[in-house]
């Protein structure tokens, strides 16, 4: 029983909790809403919205590290990675300093729903996606 429960705590000690927070806001009249608790995203057809990846990971918080993006369905909308010319904070008492920001764009091209992936070595989060 003790060996179960060390592999289980080694298993869950790798991986860092991975949260998305909004960076732009949908144009008047369109959806770009973004629920970071059930980490689903709804987004009108032709409206483009940006999402900051954000990791804690033992001693470390700030931007996620080694970031990349998938979409599962590209006919529905597509994922690409933006680079931001503002730095994150530099929240463990400024050892490393302020660093880039991890951010992502999303476009909702087609009505339907697919998942994005978001892959960091701080963890992985998977998004639903629901364009209108």
């Amino acid at each position: 029983m003790t060996l179960r429960l060390l592999a289980v705590l080694a298993l869950a000690s790798g991986c860092g909790e991975v949260t998305l927070s909004a960076l732009s806001v949908a144009p008047p009249g369109k959806t770009a809403l973004l629920d970071t608790e059930g980490d689903d995203l709804t987004l009108s057809r032709g409206t483009a919205f940006a999402f900051e990846c954000i990791a804690r990971e033992g001693d470390y918080y700030g931007p996620c590290r080694e970031a990349t993006a998938r979409i599962e369905d590209e006919t529905v909308g597509s994922v690409y990675a933006s680079y931001l010319d503002t730095l994150a904070p530099a929240y463990d008492e400024g050892e490393t300093g302020p660093r880039s920001r991890t951010a992502f764009v999303v476009v909702g091209l087609h009505e339907g729903r697919t998942d994005i992936h978001v892959d960091t070595s701080d963890g992985d989060i998977t998004i639903d996606l629901r364009v209108e």
